[in-house]
């Protein structure tokens, strides 16, 4: 008889039966249910969503939470800009035919150029506007326009492209060409151009860069009544070419 008691408990005891959760059969239809487990990140096993593509906007918020790289998100950007150009006002400018002065001198030049742009960021992307001036020897062209810029950088090295589209005109031509009427020669027209450079964050709010730029003139010559030179209207193309170093500050 003990000895029927003995295996009995033995075999009560390691039974899978006789397990807690088994013997205790009551539970509470008004419990809640049991939280499901949390959901892996995006592009991560698990995850029901797949990552962000590469380069976009997604993709650097995703990585600066993982990896702080001292940047941040900004949304004003101030650069201003030095460097060398060249000009070419092309047929805007008289024909040597027209007169006995030889134009084709006045019709290019290069000079220093400098530049400010200012506009709103948001990680890969600005707009803002732009204003430089190009000095020659015999004019000076300005131009003012809205740009669009692609940043496609991540971490302190930021490569960046963009297009603009605005309006050129001269100023301050040489006395040499008109004597006397130079003030009133009026050179201006529609410009569309590229560009393209580098930027190098120092500081979450400092970068330093350098950009190339080409841009296409539509310019057009207004007429001076009893110029010999100067007396009928001028239409040509004209081109700009510069390489320019920048500071950049960007807020907050």
């Amino acid at each position: 008889m003990k000895l029927r008691i003995g295996i009995g408990l033995v075999v009560l005891a390691f039974s899978p039966a006789a397990s807690a959760t088994e013997l205790n059969t009551e539970t509470d239809p008004n419990a809640a249910p049991p939280m499901p487990p949390p959901m892996a990140p995006p592009g991560q096993p698990g995850s029901a969503t797949p990552p962000p593509a590469a380069g976009s906007t997604e993709a650097h918020l995703a990585k600066s939470d993982v990896e702080d790289n001292g940047i941040g998100l900004k949304l004003f950007y101030v650069q201003p800009e030095i460097g060398f150009g060249f000009a070419s006002l092309g047929n805007a400018m008289p024909s040597p035919a027209l007169s006995n002065v030889d134009f084709s001198k006045y019709k290019s030049g290069a000079g220093p150029l400098f530049g400010l742009g200012v506009g709103g960021e948001f990680i890969t992307f600005q707009l803002g506007g732009r204003l430089r001036t190009i000095s020659t020897p015999h004019w000076n062209l300005w131009n003012v326009g809205g740009e669009v810029m692609y940043q496609p950088g991540s971490g302190r090295f930021w490569p960046r492209f963009g297009i603009n589209v605005g309006y050129s005109w001269t100023a301050r031509m040489s006395e040499e060409m008109c004597p006397g009427c130079a003030g009133s020669i009026d050179i201006g027209g529609l410009t569309v151009g590229a560009r393209g450079g580098v930027q190098y964050f120092v500081t979450k709010h400092l970068e330093v860069g350098a950009d190339a730029t080409f841009d296409y003139m539509s310019l057009r010559r207004s007429a001076m009544l009893g110029n010999s030179a100067f007396g009928t209207d001028g239409n040509g193309s004209g081109v700009m070419l510069a390489l320019m170093g920048h500071i950049g500050l960007h807020l907050p």
